[in-house]
């Protein structure tokens, strides 16, 4: 057996292991009635949210609006795909050709030393009522990342030297889909003729749909001038139901010259039991001494997969941070906010991100927006746009993930809503 097909192997393998791994992926929690105009502004909307969108992102806002207002959210999805590593450019470039070392060596540089992160995210809300400062509202919600090891990757593209060694241990992965029913009120704490203070609280009720939650992961492979030896393994939890709660907290102050600021606490408490088919999962294969000149991989590959049942188990949701503020200038909408993930979760990011936007009301009724996004797991750009005929309104958004150059883009985000509001 060549080193050529020794290659071969390893990279149809590690095709399945990450087909395997992209099929288990869900997406990250949050309310879509809120997300379109949101992702149009690149995610500066914790003070400017207004009506069923505060229910996403700040609920203190509930109390912002007219007393009286009705808001009826109708349908509205977000989806969002995105990785830290490689580009639509890089992707343009090796689409149907032969790689050489050069072009592979550059595939490996693009991804950092943490490994490949791929994270996804499908929202969808299919009712909610805003009526003044309560809201009633439903979603569907989940959320999920994955992570590969960069040595994995060094073994597909460049194969093995005699005597290297590479370890896997670095990768892991976690998900869940929920359906979500939340119930949000605002009031204000203080009225005076400079400000205004509200304090808002989203209770929401969840029921779990699928969770799976990667314990351990390793592996790693060697090979000598003779023999080829490895081994690797997973255990991971799984559970196909469940039940919970989280709660949602915010602040809203009206300041002098039109300026609202906003504070808002996401999943500051939370806890949801998995009870229903809890199974945990392990699996382990080796391959100890596999001559590299007589034997056939299947002869000395040994893998073995386990399932048993598994006493239930809590989780809490991930808890994130943002401050925002806004301003209404003659047309113009100008709103940032910088947002501090608390856990390194799926659905919480893992770094502090700073987002701007803008949105211009030429006329009444059309409303488009931009926005850029800085530092987080990926930077942003986006632009959306909001039509209004009479009480009928429809958002659309788009953002560029990972760069501001579309050539550069390591993911797309696209979301649309109808709601109507009197």
């Amino acid at each position: 057996m060549t080193a050529r097909r020794i290659d071969a192997r390893r990279t149809s393998v590690g095709a399945a292991l990450l087909a395997a791994l992209l099929a288990t992926l869900p997406a990250a929690p949050a309310a879509a009635q809120g997300q379109v105009r949101a992702m149009g502004l690149a995610g500066a909307y914790t003070a400017a949210a207004r009506g069923l969108d505060a229910v996403g992102w700040n609920p203190a806002n509930l109390a912002l609006r007219r007393p009286h207002g009705v808001e009826v959210g109708l349908a509205a999805v977000a989806m969002d795909l995105n990785n830290n590593a490689f580009s639509l450019e890089r992707y343009n470039e090796i689409s149907g050709a032969t790689l050489n070392a050069a072009d592979k060596q550059r595939l490996l540089d693009d991804i950092p030393d943490e490994g490949f992160m791929l994270n996804a995210d499908v929202r969808a809300s299919a009712l909610g009522v805003c009526v003044g400062p309560v809201a009633l509202s439903l979603q569907g919600l989940a959320g999920g990342t994955g992570t590969l090891d960069k040595d994995f990757f060094d073994l597909i593209l460049m194969g093995n030297e005699i005597d290297e060694s590479f370890d896997f241990g670095d990768t892991d992965g976690e998900g869940f889909a929920l359906a979500s029913g939340t119930l949000s009120f605002a009031a204000p704490l203080l009225t005076s003729r400079a400000v205004r203070l509200s304090a808002g609280v989203n209770a929401r009720y969840l029921h779990g749909l699928y969770d799976l939650r990667v314990e351990a992961a390793s592996g790693g492979i060697v090979a000598t001038m003779t023999e080829v030896r490895g081994e690797a393994s997973a255990s991971y939890l799984t559970s196909r139901g469940g039940t919970g709660y989280a709660v949602d907290a915010g602040l809203a102050l009206q300041a002098p010259r039109g300026w609202v600021v906003g504070l808002a606490v996401s999943n500051a408490a939370s806890r949801i039991e998995w009870d229903q088919d809890v199974e945990r999962t392990t699996w382990r294969a080796t391959v100890d001494s596999l001559a590299l000149d007589t034997d056939e991989p299947a002869d000395r590959i040994v893998d073995e997969k386990t399932v048993a049942a598994a006493a239930p188990y809590a989780r809490s949701l991930p808890t994130t941070v943002r401050i925002g503020a806004s301003n209404t200038l003659g047309p113009l909408l100008l709103a940032v906010d910088v947002v501090k993930p608390l856990d390194d979760r799926a659905g919480a990011g893992r770094r502090v991100e700073l987002n701007a936007g803008v949105e211009w009301r030429p006329c009444g009724w059309l409303r488009p927006r931009l926005g850029l996004g800085f530092g987080g797991d990926v930077d942003r750009a986006a632009a959306g746009l909001g039509v209004a005929l009479g009480p009928l309104c429809w958002d659309l958004a788009v953002a560029n993930r990972g760069a501001f150059i579309p050539d550069d883009t390591k993911g797309l985000a696209a979301a649309s809503g109808v709601s109507l509001a009197f």
